[in-house]
């Protein structure tokens, strides 16, 4: 006849039975969490790389378009932003024609990301308002799968632009 030790020892046993496997379960459910975000911010570096690969290719600023070199540097620049008839990216031809540039894109697997631009003149270390030989881009991309504290997280992303290494 079974006595009532080993019915408490056969109980506590199941106890920790299952407590390991609740912890592992809740191990393997945050290990997916983990992987799904990789995942997801591995597409925000790319779509970020994009828009840096495609703000190289275009001229550094609207007067050293076509070839043109202001005769004063860096005070002949333009001012910040698209000019006159570039509302979109196929039309930009200078690389702060991306200042204010918002859109959405959905990736292949219908994931939205938010993605917006600001363009600044960078000097000393800070964004400045002067004109200078050097631009920042910086890229700011959120996606509502990718929260922390119920907060979208958001991923920002920098570039700087020399005039001189055109």
């Amino acid at each position: 006849m079974i006595g009532y030790t080993e019915i408490l020892q056969t109980m506590l046993a199941m106890i920790l039975v299952s407590m390991l496997i609740i912890n592992s379960n809740r191990a393997i459910a945050i290990n997916n969490r983990v992987q799904v975000d990789t995942e997801l911010e591995d597409q925000i570096i790319a779509i970020a790389q994009d828009y840096i690969d495609e703000s190289r290719s275009v001229t550094f600023d609207a007067s050293t378009a076509n070839g043109n070199v202001p005769v004063n540097i860096p005070g002949g620049f333009s001012s910040i932003g698209p000019g006159g008839g570039e509302n979109s990216r196929s039309s930009f031809n200078d690389f702060d024609d991306y200042d204010g540039w918002t859109e959405t894109i959905t990736a292949t697997d219908n994931i939205d990301y938010d993605v917006s631009i600001s363009v600044s003149y960078y000097n000393a270390g800070t964004v400045t308002a002067s004109k200078s030989t050097l631009k920042q881009m910086t890229i700011t991309i959120t996606s509502d799968l990718l929260t922390s504290n119920g907060a979208n997280k958001i991923y920002s992303f920098n570039f700087i632009r020399s005039f001189y290494a055109d």
